[in-house]
């Protein structure tokens, strides 16, 4: 008996953990969610180092507590003191927190707009220290175009193999 209850235990967590599956986004990602959300092409570069300063591109990434017991969620660390509430929807941008933490950024984006529409990019500390007035990352523009593998030619490889 005492099996079974570890077993669905462990499958239980399995399950949750399914249910706020997170991931590491790439430029590409972030820049795309960012075109669809209508966020100005001349600060992509900007809301790129602040996602990557903030939660090195985890959308999974929780991180508190911090001042007043407040957590900071997801891939732009929306903090649950004031735009979010744990457990239920409320805050400024009306959203559980848990919302921000999976691969889904749109809501993570339009809450992000209102944090910076409210108080710009400096409402992010990670920004404020990695990206203002620092070189910002050239970013990809959408859509991004996989890069093609340059392959050595024939005679090198057939050099290779002898």
């Amino acid at each position: 008996m005492r099996k079974f209850w570890m077993i669905l235990s462990i499958l239980t967590v399995l399950a949750i953990r399914s249910l706020v599956e997170g991931k590491k986004l790439t430029e590409c990602e972030v820049v795309k969610e960012l075109d669809r959300a209508k966020i100005s092409k001349s600060l992509f570069s900007n809301w790129v180092c602040l996602i990557k300063s903030e939660s090195g591109m985890d959308t999974a990434l929780i991180t508190g507590p911090k001042a007043a017991s407040s957590y900071s969620f997801g891939i732009l660390q929306i903090s649950s003191s004031k735009w979010c509430t744990r457990g239920r929807k409320g805050g400024i941008c009306n959203k559980r927190c848990e919302d921000f933490l999976d691969d889904d950024i749109k809501d993570d984006i339009a809450c992000g707009k209102k944090i910076f529409d409210q108080d710009g990019f400096k409402a992010w500390s990670g920004w404020m220290k990695k990206c203002k007035n620092k070189p910002l990352p050239n970013v990809p523009s959408p859509p991004c175009k996989r890069r093609r593998r340059m392959v050595p030619p024939i005679e090198e490889i057939d050099a290779a193999l002898v």
